[in-house]
């Protein structure tokens, strides 16, 4: 229920509408929000740091949680993509098990989550694992990801941690992507 840790690199060109224009990019995706954090060891009655990012995120994208039509969540253990669900406002506190039960999470659910397998299914080059994500969420933005595209996908969240300070991700991103 650990993803393997593997090799691997990305890269991402980011462009103005002007360039995209001249570039003939005829479905270009926008950021939305894009927030990296520093994590701390919250107080229990404390909101983490992946609700604060996520807040932040939403706030800076204009959306909420409800709005989202796909996501990438870091799942380099299983029980953390449940965790994500209810952090990232997917659905209520303690609902993350009976969210994932009702199909609410996979093709065709209310927000598909890693429609590309996440980290369990297909590693976890570190570094390249973030880019990973919005690389997948640039497919299901554009109806390029195949037999796994999200029918009228058009908000998508990214969520990357790693390292830990207490209970908490040493570093965390959250991306919102738009059509």
């Amino acid at each position: 229920m650990c993803s393997p840790i593997g090799d691997g690199a990305a890269a991402a060109v980011i462009v103005s509408k002007r360039v995209a224009a001249r570039l003939g990019l005829t479905v270009p995706v926008r950021v939305l929000s894009s927030i990296l954090a520093s994590g701390f060891d919250a107080a229990p009655d404390k909101p983490s740091l992946a609700r604060l990012t996520a807040g932040q995120a939403y706030e800076e994208a204009g959306i909420g949680p409800n709005e989202l039509s796909v996501a990438e969540l870091h799942d380099a253990t299983s029980p953390a993509e449940l965790i994500y669900y209810e952090e990232l406002g997917l659905c209520g506190d303690g609902e993350g098990p009976s969210f994932l039960a009702t199909g609410a999470t996979e093709l065709g659910g209310r927000v598909p989550v890693n429609p590309s397998g996440g980290l369990v299914r297909k590693g976890h080059p570190i570094g390249a694992t973030g880019l990973g994500q919005i690389y997948e969420l640039v497919l299901q933005l554009r109806g390029r990801a195949g037999p796994r595209q999200i029918e009228g996908a058009r908000l998508a969240l990214a969520e990357n941690g790693g390292g830990f300070i207490g209970g908490e991700a040493a570093a965390l991103t959250m991306t919102v992507l738009a059509k």
